[in-house]
């Protein structure tokens, strides 16, 4: 069987395939575009959102005393079933719950607005679902509420363990921890770090300093001790606290007794580690230990917590939801000085 076709009726063929296939493939670029762009839209029933609402209020410590509901009278239908009224204390802004209650959704599930009436006054916001009014909530303020709060501070030890890249990313993180620091040539070239990155650092005097020009052994001399005590302070000389651990072996050493009386000829105390909250010693997984610690708190008193680097690092999406209940983490270096008079 022959074909009839000649050789430019074959390019002409050919040409045209190219032309549909070029056609065809912006068409579905086109489709393909719009479907990412515009999230399928569904309509949520009223009690999903109002469940979902409600969760996001918890998630920011608001109680269910400051929440006043109406179930409005709609026989038929799903059409704007619930309006609230919710009473903010003065230190969450509105904002912060608006932005909650809107990640409360997936795309497409919800349409929500909002409007401030004025300046720290009240703020109306409204979710619909499927085109139809949902749910309506008034935001105000009320200077006679406020919420549970502790606070607590974090002493971060081992930061010399870590990897370059974890290591500058603790360094730089916001939070106001005191890094514990053992005298070493390193350890200062890490105190130089987080003071540029407006960190503290402690510094612990321990059996474990290797570098010779701080070492502290019990075979050395007076006169060798008196050489690494002015090393140790005179390059570590801006520290908001010496430590010491007073169950360790270096606190139970013969030389000890002369150590600690040249550090209080220089009017420096050392504070001990034990009166800190060791967390690791709890001998539970680090989320656990901290729930235990956070439950056992007390309001108007700063609990300080003695963690490793690695385990602090675990612990910040842990910290940051008990930020949103309105849990505080602060600098220790004020209670530190507290410990020091």
């Amino acid at each position: 069987m022959k074909f009839s076709f000649n050789r430019n009726q074959f390019i002409v063929a050919l040409f045209s395939l190219v032309i549909f296939l070029l056609l065809l493939n912006i068409i579905l670029s086109k489709i393909y575009k719009h479907t990412l762009n515009h999230p399928e839209k569904v309509e949520l029933f009223s009690g999903e959102i109002r469940d979902r609402f409600i969760s996001a209020l918890h998630n920011y410590g608001i109680r269910n005393d400051w929440v006043d509901v109406n179930k409005n009278d709609i026989k038929f239908g799903d059409s704007l079933k619930y309006s609230f009224k919710v009473k903010v204390p003065r230190d969450l802004p509105i904002a912060l719950l608006l932005n909650e209650i809107s990640n409360s959704f997936q795309p497409g599930e919800i349409n929500s607005t909002s409007r401030e009436t004025k300046s720290n006054g009240t703020t109306y916001m409204f979710l619909s679902s499927g085109g139809f009014d949902k749910l309506k909530t008034e935001f105000d303020y009320d200077p006679d509420i406020r919420r549970t709060s502790f606070t607590f501070g974090f002493l971060v030890y081992g930061l010399n363990s870590l990897d370059q890249n974890t290591q500058d990313q603790i360094i730089r993180i916001p939070e106001l921890y005191i890094a514990v620091l053992a005298p070493s040539k390193e350890s200062l070239e890490l105190s130089k770090k987080l003071k540029v990155n407006d960190k503290n650092y402690a510094v612990i005097l321990n059996n474990d300093i290797k570098d010779l020009d701080y070492k502290l052994s019990s075979s050395y001399s007076p006169e060798r001790l008196k050489l690494s005590i002015r090393s140790i302070l005179g390059d570590f000389s801006n520290p908001v606290a010496y430590l010491i651990n007073g169950n360790s072996g270096f606190s139970s050493e013969s030389s000890f007794p002369f150590i600690s009386k040249e550090f209080e000829i220089r009017n420096i105390k050392f504070i001990d580690i034990n009166r800190f909250n060791l967390i690791e010693e709890k001998g539970s997984p680090i989320d656990v230990a901290f729930r235990q610690i956070i439950d056992q708190a007390k309001e108007n008193i700063t609990e300080l917590i003695y963690i490793s680097a690695g385990n602090y690092i675990q612990l910040q999406p842990l910290m940051l939801e008990y930020k949103k209940i309105g849990y505080k983490f602060v600098n220790p270096s004020p209670e530190l000085s507290e410990y020091l008079k």
